[in-house]
C-alpha cells in the first residue's frame, strides 16, 4: 500500500496542482480587496469567507479528480446518467428566479449553481469518448444507437450517399445528440455567453481531432451566415449592449456604465497599479467587481504587472493542458484533456475581452479567479481529470522506458566479453 503510494505520489502533476494553488491565493485575495466595500457595508468579510469554503472543497475535487482513471467516465450508463442530470438541471432553471436577466442559476440556500458549468465538463466527455469510438468503429450509449440507426437507413451506395454519412458522422450527430438538448434549453434561460462558450468547444474539438478540410471550407462560408442571422434576431437589449462596446457613453448610465468603469480601472492602475487595497472604483462605482470584472480591480490594484502574472499563470495551465493532450496514447484522453484546456482558453479570452472593451458582457467568468463556487469547484474538478491524464501518461512513459532499459541490458549482457572472438 505505501509503495502503491509513493508510486502515485512521484507521478503526481504537481505544476498543474501549485499553479492552481497560486491562482487561487491570488483570487482569495483579490475576492477580499473588491469585496471590502459591498452596498456601503464597508469591511464586508461574507465573500472572502465564502471564497475560503470554496478553495477548500476545490482542493479536495482536485485531489479526487486526480486519483480517479478519467476512463470511468467512458462508461455508457454513467455518461448518460451525467448527461440526464446535468440536463435536468437546466431544465430546473427555467422554473427559478431569474438573476440579472436570467434564469441561469438554481439557488441551494447558502449558495448558488450554475448547471452550465458541469455541461461543459460533460459536453467534452461526450464529444471526446464519441470521436474515439469512431475512429476505433466501436459505438456504444445513446449516440452509438443515433449512428447504427442512421448507418442501417441509408447504406453508403453512391457518392452522395457517402457525402451524407460523413457529413453526419462529423457534424450532424454530435450535434443533435450531445449540444442540441443542451442549446435549446441555454438559448430559453437566455445565456448567450454560455451558449457560445458550448458552440467554441465543440468547434475546437472538431478542428483537434482532425475535421476534414472540406467541412473546414464549408465553416469559413456558414460562421459569417450564421452571423448575420443572429444578428439580425437579436433583441434590443443585445443590439444595445453590442453598440456600446463601439461607444459606451451611448448608455452611460445603464449598458455602457460597467464598461466604462472598468475602462477608468485599468487606465488608473497603469503598469505597477496604485497598491494593493487602494482601488477607488471598487467602493460602488464597478457593479459587482468580485465576479466577471475582477480583472479591472486586479489592473487598478496591481497595475499591467498583476495582469500579466495572472495571465501568464493561466496560460501556463493551457500549455500544460495541451502537452498533456499530446502526450496521451488515446484519442479519448487527448481529447479530455484539449477540451478542457479550450475552456480555460475560451472563458480566458472572452472574460478580459469584456473587461475591456473588445466583447460584449455576458456573464462569464475569469477562471481560478472570479469569486464564485459553481466556476471554481467544476474548474479544479476538470483540472484534476487533467492530473490524472498526466499522471497516467507519465505511468506508460516511465513503465516503457524501463522495458526499453532491460532490453539494452538484456542485449548488453549477450555480447561476447572482450577478447573473445566471434566466428
Amino acid at each position: 500500500m505505501q509503495s502503491k503510494f509513493k508510486e502515485k505520489r512521484a507521478f503526481f502533476d504537481y505544476r498543474l496542482f501549485f499553479t492552481m494553488l497560486v491562482l487561487m491565493a491570488i483570487s482569495t485575495v483579490m475576492v477580499y480587496s473588491a469585496s471590502v466595500w459591498n452596498g456601503g457595508d464597508y469591511a464586508n468579510t461574507s465573500f472572502f469567507e465564502k471564497q475560503l469554503m470554496f478553495d477548500a472543497m476545490a482542493i479536495v475535487l482536485f485531489l479526487f479528480a486526480a486519483h480517479v482513471n478519467h476512463e470511468v467516465f467512458r462508461g455508457p450508463i454513467f455518461r448518460l446518467m451525467l448527461y440526464v442530470v446535468t440536463w435536468g438541471m437546466l431544465m430546473a432553471t427555467l422554473f427559478s428566479e431569474p438573476l440579472n436577466g436570467a434564469r441561469a442559476w438554481l439557488n441551494f440556500g447558502i449558495f448558488l449553481i450554475q448547471p452550465i458549468e458541469l455541461c461543459k465538463f460533460v459536453l467534452v466527455i461526450g464529444l471526446a469518448n464519441y470521436f474515439d469510438q469512431k475512429h476505433k468503429g466501436q459505438m456504444n450509449g445513446v449516440i452509438g444507437i443515433v449512428h447504427h440507426f442512421i448507418h442501417s437507413q441509408m447504406a453508403p451506395s453512391s457518392s452522395w450517399r457517402r457525402i451524407l454519412l460523413s457529413f453526419a458522422d462529423w457534424l450532424l450527430i454530435p450535434m443533435l445528440v450531445l449540444l442540441a438538448p443542451y442549446a435549446i434549453i441555454i438559448r430559453m434561460q437566455p445565456d448567450d455567453g454560455g451558449l457560445f462558450i458550448l458552440l467554441l468547444i465543440t468547434a475546437m474539438i472538431w478542428f483537434a481531432v482532425g475535421l476534414p478540410r472540406g467541412y473546414i471550407a464549408l465553416a469559413a462560408i456558414a460562421v459569417p451566415l450564421i452571423g448575420v442571422y443572429a444578428l439580425n434576431n437579436f433583441s434590443a437589449n443585445q443590439m444595445e449592449r453590442i453598440r456600446v462596446i463601439f461607444n459606451p457613453f451611448l448608455d452611460p448610465e445603464d449598458k455602457g456604465y460597467q464598461l466604462i468603469n472598468s475602462v477608468i480601472s485599468i487606465a488608473h492602475g497603469g503598469i505597477f497599479g496604485v497598491g494593493l487595497g487602494n482601488s477607488f472604483q471598487k467602493y460602488g462605482y464597478l457593479p459587482e467587481p468580485e465576479t466577471d470584472y475582477i480583472m479591472s480591480i486586479i489592473s487598478e490594484e496591481l497595475g499591467f504587472v498583476g495582469v500579466f502574472v495572472v495571465l501568464g499563470l493561466l496560460f501556463f495551465l493551457m500549455f500544460q493542458g495541451a502537452r498533456i493532450a499530446y502526450q496521451s496514447a488515446s484519442i479519448y484522453s487527448s481529447m479530455v484533456a484539449l477540451g478542457i484546456s479550450s475552456i480555460i482558453f475560451i472563458q480566458t479570452c472572452i472574460n478580459i475581452s469584456a473587461m475591456s472593451g473588445l466583447f460584449p458582457g455576458t456573464g462569464v467568468t475569469l477562471p481560478f479567479i472570479s469569486y464564485g463556487g459553481s466556476s471554481l469547484l467544476v474548474m479544479s474538478t476538470m483540472l484534476g481529470v487533467v492530473a490524472n491524464i498526466s499522471m497516467q501518461n507519465k505511468h506508460r512513459i516511465a513503465y516503457h522506458k524501463e522495458v526499453q532499459e532491460a532490453r539494452n541490458m538484456s542485449a548488453t549482457s549477450s555480447l561476447p566479453k572482450g577478447g573473445a572472438s566471434v566466428d
